[in-house]
């Protein structure tokens, strides 16, 4: 898991009303909460091929207006460590809240193709499963 903290999303996830962060000792160690559940929150960040980054570019622009097609796509993914597109994740371990955002890599970086996205309760759930397959 990648550490809350070094995350660029980690700013817009820890300023969401439903989002507690919690700083352990000196502030070595951080926890992040969905509220309402009160269920964890993972970081993930991963990379991709550029075929996978593509399908997710797609999907992730068509499923804020139709969450209903997560249910019949199939995305493939594939992981690759030095991959072209990065995708910055933290979702609650019961599927109730996901945030996340895609990231091209261009000019020597990692540059934001995709705004932001928070869902929580059933269109969080339908992202999840289609994401974290």
């Amino acid at each position: 898991m990648t550490n809350f903290k070094h995350m660029e999303i980690a700013s817009t996830v820890a300023a969401h009303p439903n989002i507690y962060v919690k700083h352990g000792f000196l502030g070595f160690s951080t926890k992040v909460y969905y509220r309402p559940t009160l269920s964890e929150v993972d970081c993930i960040r991963k990379y991709y091929t550029i075929a996978t980054g593509n399908a997710l570019l797609q999907f992730l622009t068509k499923f804020p207006t139709n969450p209903q097609c997560a249910e019949n796509t199939k995305l493939k993914m594939e992981f690759d460590p030095n991959g072209n597109y990065c995708m910055e994740m933290c979702s609650s371990r019961d599927h109730l809240f996901i945030a996340l955002q895609l990231f091209r890599y261009s000019d020597l970086a990692y540059n934001a193709i995709t705004e932001i996205f928070i869902f929580e309760g059933r269109e969080a759930e339908l992202l999840c499963h289609a994401i974290r397959k």
